[in-house]
């Protein structure tokens, strides 16, 4: 039977997987950003030529690897904190709210590579959105974990 604390196990386990699926991504960058380059072929001309894009790409993946890499060092905290019961803590305010600027990072640097490819730019823009999801929802948790505290000195 399925139930939270194997939801919040599997969690744990997927974030620890997607970290290591982030590092062993990084050893590959140079040659995901070079079949990048001749592959894409048919997509739109943007601001800067194709033939100058394999070190600013290779910079944008690479930022964006250890973005993500703090993100889900963050998510873990925040998984950990939850299992132990600790929900509505400042703690977790802080994970939320490191993740929603992480996210608004790496929108900001995939719009700026956006000017040699213009789909990362969509990618950006997607990431800004969610970093903006994220920061409503720690606005959420602070006032909870507001209430929380107000609640545990009444007596």
């Amino acid at each position: 039977m399925w139930n939270k604390d194997k939801s919040l196990f599997l969690s744990r386990i997927l974030t620890v997987v997607a970290a290591f699926t982030a590092v062993f991504v990084a050893f590959f960058i140079p040659t995901i950003a070079d079949w990048y380059r001749y592959e894409m072929d048919f997509e739109a001309e943007s601001i800067f030529s194709r033939d100058t894009m394999f070190i600013p790409m290779c910079v944008t993946l690479y930022l964006c690897d250890g973005l993500a890499l703090l993100a889900l060092w963050k998510l873990h905290v925040l998984l950990r904190n939850i299992s132990r019961d600790d929900v509505f803590i400042p703690q977790n305010t802080s994970c939320l709210r490191w993740i929603s600027w992480i996210c608004m990072g790496v929108g900001a640097v995939l719009m700026a590579f956006g000017l040699w490819s213009t789909i990362f730019a969509f990618f950006g823009m997607c990431a800004v959105m969610f970093g903006l999801i994220m920061r409503v929802l720690k606005n959420v948790f602070e006032k909870a974990v507001e209430i929380k505290s107000e609640n545990d000195f009444t007596i």
